[in-house]
């Protein structure tokens, strides 16, 4: 398993969002740029990701001079599998599936004794994905910054 930068910015930005929202108490729309910004993440590369994750339906843009970006859903109901899922094409990719190392993979002539443990791994990771919310992990993150404020 490995996640790219799409995924990982892509949580980043919608944990951004729902905090953003939570501060405000509204909808609020932020722009690119400030998401960008916010991770250090140039406008350009920001864009290609804002773009993956309204194509999703994460996040939704607001035209206009308030215009920006924002959740399409309360932070409660949007998983960190929905997020990854629409960043990254999946969670977890089976890789004697999609990249067969040998020719019978492929073809389905021969059994394979490991497809199982993957395809099992990667039911796992989904199931938990789908357990956490971008509420929770945007919470946890306020609750680590804090903890880390009071033992440093």
């Amino acid at each position: 398993m490995r996640f790219t930068k799409w995924g990982e910015y892509g949580l980043l930005f919608c944990v951004y969002l729902a905090k953003q929202k939570a501060i405000i108490e509204s909808s609020v729309s932020i722009g690119a740029a400030e998401l960008g910004d916010s991770h250090g993440v140039p406008l350009q590369y920001a864009q290609q990701i804002l773009h993956r994750l309204r194509k999703g339906d994460v996040i939704k843009s607001i035209r206009g001079p308030r215009g920006g970006f924002q959740l399409t859903k309360d932070p409660k109901t949007i998983t960190m599998k929905d997020i990854l899922t629409v960043a990254e094409g999946s969670t977890f990719e089976v890789m004697c599936e999609s990249n067969p190392v040998f020719d019978s993979c492929s073809s389905g002539t021969t059994a394979c004794s490991v497809k199982h443990v993957w395809r099992h791994l990667k039911n796992k990771i989904d199931e938990a994905l789908d357990e956490m919310t971008l509420s929770e992990v945007a919470a946890t993150e306020d609750d680590l910054v804090t903890l880390n404020r009071k033992v440093g």
